[in-house]
C-alpha cells in the first residue's frame, strides 16, 4: 500500500485528477452542453483485469459518509446477508471489518486512506482492492473512467455525480446483481464523524441529484440498486430483506 508521502511527492501526478477537473462558466457548459448523463464507467487499469477475483458475493454494500450510516448500516446487518462491503470516502473506519473494496475520486481522501488505513479496517493484513477514476496506479487498484461516445472535449470534463454513484458505476461493471447503498441520504447534514453543532453537511447541486434520477430513468440495471434511506432511496427505491431475498 503507498505511504501518504508517496502520494505527496507525486503530487503532480494528479494534476487534474477527479470528476470535476476545472471550473468551466455556464455559458461553456450551455453552448456545449456539457454536463453528460453518466450511466457507465470502464477500466483503464489494469488493462485485462479479471474483476471476477475480486467480487465474492453477488450482493455488495456500498457505505457513504452520510449521517444515516450507522443506523442504515446495522439494518442491513440485521438482515444476515451474505455480501461485500465497499467502502466509500472514510465509511471504511466505521466497520471496524474486513473491507473488500474503497473508493475515492479526489486526492485528499486517497492521501486519507494512506494515513489512516491499519489493522482495525484491514484485519489479517488484508487487501482492500482501492478504486478511483482516471488512470493513476499510485493511487489504485483499479482505474476507471466514463464510458461515453462524447461529443466534444469539453463533455470530458464535468460529472455532475459523487463518490458513492461512482463505486455503484464500478460494482455494475464488476458483475455484482444487486448493489445496497447505504449512508448515502444525499442531504445537507454533516458526515457521519461529524459534531452536528459544528459542522454543516454537503452542499448538493442540482446536477448530483440528476445523475441519480437519470441512471434510474435510464439503466437497464437500475433495478439492481436500492438505497437504505434518504433522497436516494426516494430515486432508487427502498432496499429491504425481501428484495434481496427475492
Amino acid at each position: 500500500m503507498p505511504r501518504a508521502e508517496e502520494f505527496k511527492l507525486h503530487k503532480d501526478s494528479f494534476e487534474g485528477w477527479g470528476w470535476r477537473r476545472m471550473f468551466l462558466p455556464p455559458e461553456t457548459l450551455a453552448k456545449n452542453n456539457t454536463i453528460v448523463p453518466i450511466m457507465r464507467v470502464k477500466v483503464v487499469y489494469p488493462t485485462g483485469v479479471d474483476l471476477n477475483c475480486i467480487r465474492g458475493h453477488p450482493v455488495v454494500l456500498i457505505t457513504g459518509d452520510g449521517d444515516t450510516l450507522p443506523t442504515d448500516t446495522r439494518e442491513f446487518e440485521s438482515w444476515g446477508i451474505p455480501h461485500d462491503l465497499y467502502a466509500v470516502n472514510r465509511s471504511l473506519i466505521f466497520h471496524e471489518r474486513k473491507v473488500d473494496h474503497w473508493a475515492a475520486v479526489d486526492l485528499e481522501e486517497t492521501i486519507w486512506f494512506a494515513e489512516n488505513v491499519n489493522s482495525s479496517v484491514a484485519p489479517g493484513n488484508h487487501h482492500i482492492v482501492r478504486h478511483t477514476i482516471g488512470e493513476v496506479p499510485i493511487a489504485a487498484d483499479v482505474c476507471w473512467e466514463m464510458d461515453y461516445e462524447w461529443e466534444n472535449e469539453n463533455q470530458k470534463l464535468v460529472f455532475g455525480g459523487n463518490s458513492g454513484y461512482f463505486a455503484v458505476l464500478t460494482a455494475l461493471f464488476m458483475g455484482y446483481q444487486k448493489i445496497v447503498v447505504a449512508g448515502m441520504p444525499l442531504n445537507r447534514n454533516p458526515h457521519w464523524y461529524e459534531n452536528k453543532q459544528d459542522y454543516v453537511g454537503p452542499n448538493w447541486n442540482g446536477a448530483c441529484y440528476t445523475n441519480w434520477m437519470d441512471f434510474k430513468m435510464q439503466s437497464p440495471d437500475a433495478d439492481k440498486v436500492k438505497s437504505m434511506s434518504g433522497y436516494s432511496a426516494f430515486i432508487l427505491g427502498q432496499a429491504t430483506r425481501k428484495w434481496l431475498n427475492g
